[in-house]
């Protein structure tokens, strides 16, 4: 049961975390010509808060924040990475999607699920790596963190840009 429980809550991590990613795009074109006229990139500003974010979260001393950034920027790069040719390899059109062979829509599933465990295993590599910088404890309050500075870019979103209301009630 708890191996499910795992499983569950890494599949709910991994979606997340790819909803993130859609978010930072929509961050990133906001950034080309932001809505009152001036030019440059919330990413940076996105970036710069998480970091504020998990830093305070976790209560970071100057000495556990110098051996403990230059890891998670590591790991950050190389998940972005990984996401980015995950998402490049099933952006795909539902007109794109019917059009598919079953072969080769089984072949894309096949790819979705070995993406997601490339995913799993950076996140056990660097598992490794932070609990050699960082207490346990820490690690816990990161993994925590993350998901939470997740969840307050996604109401952000939200709250800029509401759903649209189709007129097919």
């Amino acid at each position: 049961m708890k191996t499910i429980n795992a499983k569950i809550r890494i599949l709910s991590s991994l979606l997340i975390f790819t909803l993130v990613l859609q978010a930072k795009g929509v961050f990133a074109q906001q950034g080309q010509q932001h809505r009152y006229g001036q030019k440059g990139g919330n990413r940076g500003k996105v970036e710069a808060q998480r970091v504020a974010f998990i830093t305070q979260e976790l209560n970071l001393t100057p000495e556990e924040a110098q051996v403990f950034w230059p890891v998670y920027n590591e790991y950050d790069a190389k998940r972005h990475e990984l996401m980015k040719s995950f998402k490049d390899a099933n952006n795909m059109h539902k007109t794109e999607i019917e059009n598919l062979s079953e072969k080769e829509a089984d072949q894309m599933l096949d790819n979705q699920i070995i993406e997601a465990q490339k995913l799993l295993d950076l996140r056990k590599e660097y598992h490794g790596k932070f609990k050699s910088v960082l207490p346990a404890k820490k690690v816990l309050e990161l993994y925590d963190a993350e998901r939470e500075f997740q969840k307050m870019l996604i109401d952000r979103l939200r709250q800029h840009n509401p759903p649209v209301e189709s007129g097919n009630k």
